[in-house]
Order: C-alpha cells, then structure tokens, then sequence
C-alpha cells in the first residue's frame, strides 16, 4: 500500500512538470516556439572582460548595450523552428545557457548537442540574448551564426569568425569584425579598427582616435565612410568606395578600387601621403582648393584626367600622366588607374 502511494506521488509530480513546460514554451509564430524571458545576473568585480561563446548549430542574436551600472544583467530566451510542439519541446531542452565567472572574466557560453538533432534548413536552434552590462568592457565573441548589435561605451569588441549583421556603436580601444555575406555598420569609433565582409554594404561613421592603419576590406559590396581623421588602408572589389569628411593623416593611407568607383572628399590633409589606385572605373577626388599637395595622376592609355577649381602649377604633362603642385606641396597624393577609367580632382572652398 505504502509503494502503491508513492507511486502515484511520482507521476502527479510528473505531469505538474509536464504542465508547467507546456505552459512555459510558447508558438511565436507558425513553426517558431519560444521559451519565455529567462534572466541570468552576475558581478563581475573589477575584472573587465566580457566572451561570448555559442555553439555552431546554434544562431540567434545578441543585443548588447553598456550602462552605468556595476552589474551583467542578461535576459534570454532560447527558441526552436520546427514544424511541431513536441519537437520544439525537445530541441529546446538541449539547449543551455550559462553565465559564470571563468579566470579571464566572465563568460556567457550557450551550449547545444554536437551533432544537433536539427539538421534540415527547416529547422534551427534559437537563442535570443540581451545583455546590459557596465562600461568600458572589453568583449570576445565567437558565435559564428549570431547577428550582433552592441552600444557602447566598450574598450574593444573583437568578432573574427562571424557570419552575422554587426552594429556597433561607441568603442575606444579595439574593434576587430570579420563577417561574410552581412552587412556592417560602426559609428563612433578609434583605436585599433579592423572590419571586413562580402557581398553586402559596410557603412562607417565618426571615426577617429586611430591608432596605427584602419582597415577595411569588402568583396562584392559598398564601402561608405562619413568622418574619419587618421591613417586609413580600404581595398574593395566590385564595389563603391565613398569616403566623406575625410582627413587623412600619416605615411600609410591606400584606397584600393577593383571595379567600382572611388568618390573621395578630403577635408583637410596637413602631412602624410595618401595612394589611390583603381581599375576599370573613375576616381573622382575632392580637395580643399588651399590645400598644400604634390599631385602624381595616371592613367590608361584609354582614361582622361580632369583638375579644375583650385590653383596649381603642372611639373609634368603627358597624355595619360599629370603631375601637379598646389600651395607648397607639403603632402603627396597620388591615383592611378589601369584599365578604363579616368581621374577628377575637384578643388571646393578651403578655410
């Protein structure tokens, strides 16, 4: 009698359970099931450095965003697309999440079975973060399959093995994404910047603070920079590179075009060099009409060059070769093109 009693205890506590998920993961959308907002808080004391690891079958997005405030709050939800309630039920039971304090800080890891269960392009493994943390943070991710948006302030974000969207806001120190096939925008960044994708935009904005040569890499994709004060290196293939309110600074500043145009309006240049080569599309470079440069311009045996609004005096003529001088000829900026395409400097109003 006595087991017969436990018996029942043990399968009333089951099914309390089973209710208690059921009510707990919830359809989204049609084939999309949710878990409800989990939470997860730690101090991480005076250690400031942030990873972020999830597991490669696994994809989602982390939403990032620094506050005045001492602790890591995390608010999570883990999800799974698939066609019924009982999968869902099963594929989001193997999935975890963890925040813990690990001898190089902290680390937000999101776990999930190796191979995953969810192998067909109709189904996935879902974990959708959302992380307030204090300022000045310095933030490793390696969460292949993750979008990323991130507003600072942060000492440094570093995400080189993503295949997501990334935008990030506010970073002092180091910034260094490397993406495929996703689009990336930044705003308001310096230090060590290293940013590159494929076959889709990269947008940059306030950038300043560089420390060494800022690099960005595109293939198949614009590249639009609007404020940027230091030493640059762009390359692009089949794509625009559009570089507004720029000043460049330093020796090592390379503007490398493939087949796009290349649209640059240099605010001011006060020392350095600047080197911009092209193939089979324009270069079209707007300069203050004071500014103090030694101009080296060529072309190919099918392309033009064009100066005009600013005084200048020519050092060589030739057909496809120009070199020129205006002012005292402090900095060097020279553009070349092979193939077709032609060279426009443009001289504007100078302070």
């Amino acid at each position: 009698m006595v087991k017969l009693k436990i018996l029942f205890l043990v399968l009333g506590l089951t099914v309390g359970v089973g209710n208690l998920a059921a009510q707990d993961i919830f359809e989204v959308e049609k084939g999309l099931y949710s878990t409800r907002e989990l939470e997860l808080q730690i101090d991480p004391g005076t250690n400031k450095k942030l990873v972020i690891k999830a597991a490669v079958n696994l994809n989602g997005r982390i939403n990032l965003k620094a506050a005045n405030q001492k602790m890591i709050n995390l608010v999570y939800t883990k999800q799974a697309r698939t066609a019924t309630w009982s999968k869902a039920m099963d594929y989001i039971d193997l999935i975890s999440v963890a925040l813990e304090k690990v001898p190089e800080g902290v680390r937000l890891e999101m776990r999930a079975p190796n191979p995953a269960p969810w192998k067909n392009e109709a189904e996935s493994g879902i974990v959708e973060v959302e992380l307030m943390v204090p300022p000045g943070l310095m933030v490793e991710i390696n969460a292949t399959y993750f979008d990323l948006m991130a507003v600072g302030p942060f000492r440094g974000i570093v995400d080189e093995n993503s295949l997501g969207r990334h935008d990030v806001t506010a970073v002092t120190d180091v910034l260094k994404i490397s993406t495929a096939n996703r689009r990336v925008n930044i705003n308001d960044i310096g230090g060590e910047i290293s940013v590159a994708t494929t076959n889709a935009p990269m947008v940059a904005g306030d950038i300043k603070n560089v420390v060494g040569q800022a690099v960005f890499r595109n293939d198949g994709g614009d590249i639009k920079i609007d404020g940027f004060i230091g030493e640059i290196n762009v390359k692009n293939n089949f794509g625009q590179i559009r570089i507004s309110d720029f000043i460049p600074t330093g020796q090592g500043n390379y503007i490398r075009g493939f087949s796009g145009p290349v649209v640059l309006d240099i605010r001011d240049m006060t020392v350095g060099q600047l080197v911009v080569t092209n193939r089979y599309e324009d270069i079209d470079i707007t300069v203050p009409n004071n500014l103090s440069a030694f101009y080296a311009l060529v072309v190919d045996e099918e392309g033009t060059i064009e100066v005009n609004n600013f005084p200048f005096t020519a050092d060589l003529v030739r057909r496809n070769r120009l070199n020129l001088t205006s002012g005292g000829g402090e900095v060097e900026i020279s553009a070349s093109i092979r193939g077709k395409g032609n060279i426009y400097i443009r001289g504007t109003e100078g302070e």
